[in-house]
């Protein structure tokens, strides 16, 4: 007998409550308040608190302004408005009026008349931000487009680097992924205007936020705490990426035109670079109504070339007179030299055919471009013996010259992000239906991606090596005679080409619709809501790398060019990637495949490729129950997941012979993620929230799909795991607000995770014909655990001393306590992989007249990286600071003037492995100052 799946149950259930609600709530007869809080300029103020004076009736705004208080007795009433940085407005109102519904409130900021010009600032931003904090149901934070301006931030990942909790990834020193709470980007979910999107990267979950320039957003939400009507995948948190609504910005007329252009400087590349953005909206009226319809338009472009300067070394156990010490076995230096392209475009439609439907149209389009030329030099110091080491300093004798190597590699890589969605929201008496049907094309596209290979001839070296400094310092010798012929092109000659392009296809197709009843089963008090929503994913890696070795007799010295800088050490001279490509291209029939290559490139071309679908099917039932001064949200979620992947593995037989097998694999599962939420006002300046959640996250693609990659350079090979379950997590959180003044808030709170099925990356060795290969495969290690602690203050200084108005000041800082066990090292406690133990960040803003001034500095302390088989060999992120300012003049209502300076304490990005002497990689990015013109028409 067929049983009906536990999601399908609950929402019938839910269904028939909400309509026995219905039935129970018909003769209800109170009056009902509807209405607008705006702006002197017309512009909606999201998160306003409306309350009826003298009861415990209150609400606050949605993103459009919009409030409704149900259940009003009485023919006069006196409403109270207030809104952070806002003169509180109180009116007198007949519930019972024909208007009741149709109410418009205006509000005017603090110390200011209401005919005044509203003037985009640090303050306005910073109040913005806090009142939707403190109306939102959940635990979230907020930045708006108008906070987005003033930091020195290129895009939406270092946007939100700056708030309690979150930490970010770098990549060439540009944010790039985001942690929320110390968990792996790939545990959080990312949304554009409320749909879940895709992602570019061949086999990672995690979005890669660099795509999304500042200039596409309008205000950026993190939702750390879900409510049963969120998606449950979310063990960080949810990352909401929002365009702006073109009835967001109004003034005399519906016209509004924003420009932002500027001009930056890289001072390693010394390379200038341009930026700029446009921005349209207006509201026309259509179908015999009056300013129905929003259209706002969006367009921004941003390149930045500049370098880079890497060092890597790597350390393993190396025999020395008997013994086996800790010690370098190859040296790396590299510089890279980065061309990156942003283009973004969005398009908002809104259609208000009246005050109960709307219907809107988002659209948004990125394209990420990133050509890069790398050129590598390589010493493979274990190539020859180890005759001395005191643990920092040393010697090997007799490295062959085919350990000394040098490279150049051009590859350009283009992201493209297309995401589309149709919503409306409807009202109708105390139900609310709201819906969206939305899909995402992603794509990566790595066409050209070609690496020439040289390698030394001659004799061989010895060479003395000094650890510390965060660097390792080699001197070679030949004969006993120092010697540098490593560093020059002469003398080396071509051992091969690789090539590996790469497409990734990730398709996102989604659906939701949601009903809301207020007055529940007659009780004015009670909401109940209930909804359903369908993910389906489709997800194609192919990326097709092979190697040409059999090649033309070919010298490195034909391509030399100009010295590199290179901060980290003498590079030697140049290598000209332009040049050696157009000799391959040129003489392509003279680069071949070796008859002996065919099987190792037969698993280069196929070990990275799969296709993965997953749908993901979900229903909720959520009440929200206000008493007093008490809001309780409970409910509960069904997620059922549906699961398949073809790929590919590797085969050894008895013989030892490899081959390349096909696998498919499938799986399916149910969670059942209930949530409980509790907000208390003892005050009208104090907030506390309490809430239990449970939420899951799905392995990455790569982690869980049948594949393989093996790098038989540097002896490594990585591979899927398909046997990893999903991760499961119990959240606790603990959160106290309290507003001491109109433009303030201080925030303490604590929250515990306990996560089942964690998984990490695990390296061992290799058995068989992989014997002299680390293979690193992801695992679930069991249980993990995350304690921590959010602290935020933001305030107005003339709180403080009225001598300081004008002054603004932001802190927060996260501690994190983490820990789990791994039965491959039983014994041990460890931090979770990419969790930061420790992250601040510090902001001191100044506005006076035209003049506006802001300091931001940001600090993130070491994190573990990836696993090893011992702790030599684990790897960790060192600590990182960062200094940006930023200062603007307004010249006129339509232009401003911006100067603006990042990283001014040109931190470097250092990896080390083991312990701190052990530097792993060092990379220096420089400092960047820009200059531009901001305005509004």
């Amino acid at each position: 007998m067929s049983q009906t799946p536990p999601f399908r149950r609950s929402l019938i259930t839910t269904a028939l409550l909400l309509s026995s609600a219905s039935v129970a709530g018909i003769a209800m007869a109170d009056s009902t308040l509807r209405g607008y809080i705006t702006d002197a300029s017309g512009a909606p103020l999201a998160g306003a608190r409306v309350t009826v004076a003298g009861t415990p009736q209150s609400g606050f705004t949605d993103h459009t302004g919009r409030f409704t208080i149900r259940n009003v007795d009485g023919t006069d009433v006196e409403l109270s408005v207030t809104y952070v940085g806002y003169e509180e407005k109180r009116k007198r109102i007949d519930p019972t009026s024909d208007n009741a519904e149709n109410l418009l409130i205006i509000l005017g900021r603090q110390g200011q008349q209401m005919e005044e010009v509203l003037v985009v600032s640090q303050r306005i931003a910073m109040n913005d931000a806090l009142n939707r904090y403190r109306a939102a149901d959940g635990i979230s934070k907020f930045v708006s487009a108008d906070d987005i301006g003033q930091f020195v931030d290129q895009n939406v990942a270092e946007n939100l680097q700056r708030l309690p909790g979150i930490s970010i990834t770098r990549d060439q020193g540009e944010g790039r992924f985001v942690s929320v709470r110390g968990v792996g980007a790939g545990l959080s979910n990312v949304t554009i205007n409320g749909m879940r999107i895709g992602t570019p990267e061949d086999g990672s979950r995690a979005v890669p936020l660099d795509i999304i320039p500042s200039g596409s957003v309008d205000l950026l939400e993190i939702n750390k705490v879900p409510t049963p009507d969120m998606p449950g995948d979310a063990v960080g948190g949810t990352v909401d990426v929002r365009s702006g609504s073109p009835f967001a910005r109004r003034g005399d007329d519906s016209f509004n035109f924003d420009y932002r252009a500027e001009l930056s400087y890289n001072e390693l590349g010394e390379e200038t670079n341009p930026a700029g953005g446009l921005n349209f909206s207006n509201v026309f009226s259509i179908a015999g109504g009056l300013d129905n319809l929003g259209v706002a338009v969006g367009a921004n472009y941003q390149r930045r070339e500049f370098e880079s300067d890497n060092l890597e070394t790597e350390y393993d156990y190396v025999e020395v007179g008997g013994v086996e010490r800790l010690a370098p076995i190859e040296v790396q230096q590299r510089k890279y030299f980065v061309d990156r392209e942003r283009l973004g475009a969005n398009l908002n439609l809104e259609y208000r055919p009246d005050d109960d439907n709307r219907y809107f149209v988002d659209a948004l389009f990125s394209r990420f471009t990133d050509e890069e030329v790398r050129q590598r030099s390589i010493f493979v110091l274990e190539d020859g013996e180890l005759v001395s080491f005191d643990g920092s300093r040393g010697r090997y004798e007799g490295i062959a010259e085919d350990g000394f190597r040098r490279r150049i590699r051009n590859r350009t890589k283009e992201q493209d992000t297309f995401a589309i969605s149709f919503r409306g929201e409807h009202l109708r008496n105390d139900w609310t239906f709201d819906y969206q049907v939305g899909h995402s094309i992603t794509r990566e596209s790595v066409p050209d991606e070609y690496e020439g290979r040289f390698e030394k001839t001659g004799d061989p070296l010895d060479a003395d090596f000094v650890m510390g400094n965060g660097k390792l310092t080699t001197t070679f010798f030949n004969a006993g005679v120092p010697d540098t012929s490593h560093r020059m092109n002469t003398g080396y000659v071509l051992d091969r080409v690789v090539v590996e392009p790469i497409e990734v296809d990730d398709d996102d197709t989604n659906f939701s619709f949601n009903a809301e009843r207020a007055n529940a089963f007659g009780n004015a008090n009670l909401t109940l809501k209930a909804g359903v929503d369908a993910r389906m994913k489709k997800k194609d890696s192919d990326v097709d790398e092979f190697e040409l070795r059999d090649v033309p007799d070919l010298g490195l010295e034909q391509f030399t060019s100009n010295s590199p800088g290179y901060g980290l050490g003498d590079l030697g001279p140049g290598i000209s990637a332009s040049r050696f490509l157009d000799f391959f291209f040129s003489n392509r029939d003279q680069f071949r495949e070796r008859p002996q290559d065919v099987d190792e490139n037969r698993q280069l071309r196929l070990g990275q490729d799969f296709v993965a679908d997953e749908n993901v099917y979900a229903g909720y039932v959520m009440a929200t129950l206000d008493l007093g001064l008490w809001r309780v949200i409970t409910g509960v979620r069904i997620e059922h997941t549906d699961y398949s992947a073809d790929g590919n593995q590797i085969e050894v037989d008895a013989d030892g012979n490899v081959a390349v097998a096909r696998r498919s694999v499938g799986n399916d599962y149910n969670n059942v993620l209930p949530a409980l939420h509790i907000r208390y006002e003892p005050r009208e300046d104090v907030v506390a929230r309490a809430a239990y959640t449970k939420t899951v996250s799905r392995p990455s693609f790569s982690d869980i799909s049948p594949r393989f990659e093996i790098d038989r350079d540097d002896f490594d090979i990585e591979t899927g795991n398909p046997d990893l379950d999903p991760f499961e997590s119990d959240n606790f959180d603990l959160l106290l607000d309290w507003y001491p003044g109109n433009n303030a808030l201080v925030s303490l709170g604590i929250f515990y995770k306990d996560v089942d099925n964690f998984s990490a990356d695990f390296t061992t060795p290799g058995e068989g014909p992989f014997q002299d290969f680390q293979v690193t495969r992801p695992m679930n290690f069991g249980n993990a655990e995350i304690l921590g602690l959010e602290a935020n203050v933001e305030l107005g200084m003339e709180l403080l001393n009225p001598a300081l108005s004008g002054f603004l000041i932001g802190a927060n800082a996260t501690f994190l306590d983490t820990e789990f066990d791994f039965a491959e090292r039983p014994g041990e406690t460890f931090r979770l992989p990419g969790a930061v133990h420790r992250n601040a960040n510090l902001y001191l803003g100044y506005e006076s007249g035209p003049l506006s001034l802001r300091i931001s500095y940001s600090e993130r302390g070491k994190y573990l990286e990836d696993i090893g088989a011992d702790p030599n060999f684990d790897i960790w992120v060192a600590d990182s600071t960062q200094l940006d300012v930023v200062a603007s003049y307004r010249l006129t209502e339509a232009f401003n003037l911006r100067l603006e300076a990042s990283n001014l304490t040109d931190d470097p990005l250092e990896l080390y492995q083991g312990s701190k002497g052990n530097t792993f990689q060092f990379e220096e990015y420089g400092l960047t100052y820009s200059v531009g013109l901001t305005g509004r028409f």
